[in-house]
């Protein structure tokens, strides 16, 4: 009997950067009415593409559609605009910095939207909207915060195929592989 993993494709920020979204987002939140709960930063990233739960007989074939990144990334920076409520103010689900998505970004983006299709995982619907979730709330109160402003650029050094495993103490992810970018 095999077993099923669930993977996605993201980017990681650097550590430095990791801890400061982290002290930065935690005093965008004390100013909210609900209750939240900071990720840890080593949980920080950008969920380039969600391919959900597969068959763990399944890894080897997406391991390989992952590898035909290699040489054909271009270079680009994850360029923080802001803390945000997500997907809106009216409805959250989720703090987030909110990334500018740069041709670049969403040309990786594309890539492995369409990369995994002859796997038989399908792209999303709708557009790309480039976040790195910094908190969560079981319930949310009705809030009336504006965004936050935070800036920062940061050059994206690599994009890793990631085995994520949620666990009663939270999400523990794997890389599995990564790929540098040019």
């Amino acid at each position: 009997m095999s077993n099923l993993l669930r993977l996605f494709v993201g980017i990681f920020p650097s550590q430095l950067t990791r801890e400061l979204l982290n002290k930065e987002a935690e005093n965008w939140c004390s100013r909210l009415q609900t209750e939240v709960r900071l990720l840890a930063p080593e949980l920080l990233h950008l969920t380039v593409k969600f391919i959900g739960n597969v068959d763990e007989t399944s890894l080897s074939n997406i391991t390989t559609a992952f590898l035909k990144a290699t040489g054909n990334l271009p270079s680009a920076s994850l360029q923080i605009k802001q803390f945000m409520l997500f997907p809106s103010n009216r409805k959250p689900r989720v703090v987030a910095a909110e990334i500018e998505c740069s041709p670049e970004l969403h040309y990786i983006f594309q890539f492995f939207a369409q990369g995994f299709s002859d796997l038989g995982i399908v792209a999303e619907q709708g557009s790309f909207h480039p976040h790195i979730t910094v908190a969560r709330a079981r319930r949310w109160q009705k809030e009336t915060i504006s965004n936050g402003t935070f800036q920062l650029v940061e050059p994206i050094t690599s994009v890793a195929l990631v085995h994520s495993q949620l666990t009663s103490e939270g999400a523990k992810y794997t890389v599995l592989e990564s790929v540098l970018l040019n």
